[in-house]
């Protein structure tokens, strides 16, 4: 059977086949299958230039750098050409986009904005243009492609809801075999057939009026859709755009971009032309020019004195000039009507409703519930070396020192035989390599760091085995991921005068299991003390390369003061205290409110603290456990 999601994907592909420099690439968010396979055999078929590039490719082989066995050899600088600048006018496929270094994604991003490519040592730059398809194979919770990169990107095209039985319309087939024709054409041809496509006004107004409605505020979506309705119209044959050209550019570009719904009813009832009537209350469409002069007689009649103008003759057609601007206005509202209904045509199921609730179709989770970045200089990823002495543990790079210092050899040639003592001097003059300190470059390391989950569970009062059962069981949820995330599990309850430590970090399901089996409950609640030793823990986990996380679980009506004194204004003060010294020190907190009627002390505290508030009166252990994930997802 025929797909019209399959269609738009064919598509989409001979336009960028077609129009590689103006449309610049393709976000294709496809699993590993069948269905991305056909696809890129498509476009193998289009193009025979196309380029496969893995996302951990080279800073040094994308954008060119120093040949340093040529340069030691010539004793010149001599530069090596990189990947983006051979491969101007071809098209980068690169699969796993989503794990695209944040320097390489900066890297196509600038290129595809600029047209610039800048060598990586040296101030040498190349004029190239390529098209790139970013094929993004992450789930819905994991990180997505990065989002400047992705609005280089003109079309945005999903084959997740294309079943690998459906077919391509005979339309659609036709159109492919007249693109592989043309592309022997050379491409300036192509430009030319795309320059003369007519695209009126009205039809430019119109597609800004619905980016406008999408909630899309950069006008490079606009323009890309433009583009793309004008390539479209050329692999029809045509030289003028027709409404399934627009509908088709809206769904491959504006579509995806969206960020909220918009309304059917303000467009068509907003811009009324000045100089026509109103219509009669009991219509609500716009009366057309040949029933205004039909109906020219009864108009005074039926119409208010201000409407009767002596200057109206009926026995005219049309020669006041807003006879013509009523069509003009109603042929423009039907057809960005036309547009719309085209482009929701292939919505998936779901996605309606996230439109309606404000939330855009491409935010996706930031991506990996692991530590923060951290710079080392011992392990890790490795990153570009850094200008720096081999000192205070750090190592020598020695390819980047060499790559600094072989271009001003001959430069360091002249100048020490010219000033050098000659006992320094060999028999076949100075030495061949001169090292200074101003070549050193040390080498760096990424690694992640560990993540330890640091819960406060609140023993006290008669809700406290519930409590401590909950904990219990999002602790064991947690502890299954813990090896794969990297997570650390600590334990501090607080209950009657003061806050234990539990259970230490550790990723042991047993130990953990053992601990809180023998967790006793009832007594006072002394939140401030528990919420000092959660910063001094966290300020520890810290020291030993972890990024802590704090959940704290209680209602936050604290009576123990850190003396142990029952006083519940004392105790609200210093709990409050100790809630913005864990902000001054900005730690990362969730607080999780397990009253049955949230109560505004535990907002208070949470709000002091910088906390996440999350009232949760009715908790569960698998509750618990998709909050913290879902928090953690968030932290920057």
């Amino acid at each position: 059977m025929t797909c019209l999601a399959l269609d738009d994907a064919l598509w989409a592909l001979a336009a960028l086949a077609l129009d590689t420099k103006s449309l610049k690439g393709i976000w294709l968010r496809a699993p590993l299958g069948p269905v991305l396979q056909d696809w890129l055999h498509g476009l193998h078929a289009l193009k025979s230039d196309v380029i496969k590039i893995p996302s951990n490719i080279d800073t040094e082989r994308l954008v060119g750098g120093l040949d340093l066995a040529m340069t030691l050899q010539l004793a010149r600088p001599v530069q090596l050409q990189g990947l983006l600048a051979q491969s101007s006018g071809q098209i980068l496929v690169c699969p796993m986009a989503e794990r695209l270094p944040q320097a390489t994604a900066a890297i196509l991003t600038q290129a595809l904005d600029t047209g610039r490519v800048h060598a990586h040592f040296g101030h040498e730059s190349t004029t190239t243009h390529f098209g790139l398809v970013a094929i993004d194979e992450s789930l819905p919770q994991e990180t997505s492609l990065s989002a400047g990169l992705a609005e280089q990107l003109a079309i945005w095209l999903d084959l997740t809801t294309i079943n690998p039985k459906d077919t391509a319309s005979d339309e659609t087939l036709d159109m492919l075999e007249r693109v592989m024709k043309k592309m022997h054409q050379p491409a300036h041809t192509h430009s030319e057939a795309i320059a003369q496509v007519a695209l009126p006004d009205p039809v430019l107004h119109d597609i800004c009026e619905l980016a406008m409605g999408f909630g899309i505020e950069s006008l490079r979506a606009a323009g890309y859709a433009a583009r793309l309705a004008s390539v479209l119209a050329v692999l029809r044959g045509d030289d003028q755009v027709c409404a399934d050209d627009l509908g088709r550019a809206a769904r491959l570009v504006l579509t995806p971009r969206a960020k909220c719904m918009p309304s059917l009813q303000e467009p068509l009832c907003a811009d009324q032309p000045p100089a026509t009537p109103p219509p009669p209350p009991e219509s609500n469409e716009p009366t057309p020019p040949q029933e205004q002069a039909e109906d020219n007689d009864n108009a005074p009649a039926n119409a208010s004195g201000a409407d009767a103008s002596p200057v109206e003759d009926p026995a005219i057609d049309s020669p006041e000039p807003s006879a013509p601007t009523a069509p003009s206005n109603t042929d423009v509202q039907a057809l960005e009507t036309r547009i719309l209904e085209s482009a929701l045509a292939t919505l998936p199921l779901g996605l309606l409703n996230q439109l309606t609730q404000g939330q855009s179709l491409a935010k996706k989770s930031a991506g990996g519930r692991s530590g923060q970045v951290q710079k080392s200089t011992q392990k890790g990823r490795p990153l570009p070396a850094m200008k720096g002495l081999p000192q205070n543990g750090k190592r020598l790079n020695v390819l980047a020192t060499l790559r600094h210092a072989a271009p001003r050899q001959k430069i360091r040639d002249k100048g020490l035989a010219s000033r050098a003592p000659e006992s320094l001097l060999t028999p076949h003059g100075p030495p061949r390599l001169h090292i200074r300190s101003e070549d050193f470059h040390v080498q760096r390391f990424a690694q992640k760091s560990e993540s330890c989950i640091i819960f406060c569970i609140d023993a006290s009062g008669s809700a406290a085995l519930e409590r401590l059962a909950e904990a219990k069981g999002a602790v064991e949820l947690l502890l299954k991921d813990s090896y794969a995330r990297r997570d650390h599990i600590c334990v501090i309850s607080f209950r009657d005068k003061r806050a234990q430590l539990q259970l230490p970090a550790t990723r042991s399901l047993v130990r953990a299991k053992r601990e809180l089996q023998a967790l006793p409950g009832g007594g006072g609640t002394p939140l401030a003390s528990a919420l000092e030793l959660a910063l001094e823990t966290s300020l520890q986990a810290r020291q030993r390369g972890m990024t802590p996380t704090v959940v704290v679980l209680s209602d936050g009506r604290a009576n123990v003061t850190l003396e142990g004194q029952g006083s519940r204004p004392i105790a609200k003060a210093q709990s409050l205290w100790w809630a913005k010294q864990c902000r001054a020190k900005a730690l990362h907190a969730i607080w999780l409110d397990t009253s049955a009627r949230p109560d505004p002390q535990g907002l208070d505290i949470a709000r002091a603290m910088g906390a996440n508030y999350v009232p949760l009166p009715l908790a569960n252990s698998q509750r618990m456990a998709s909050t913290v994930k879902t928090l953690q997802e968030r932290q920057p």
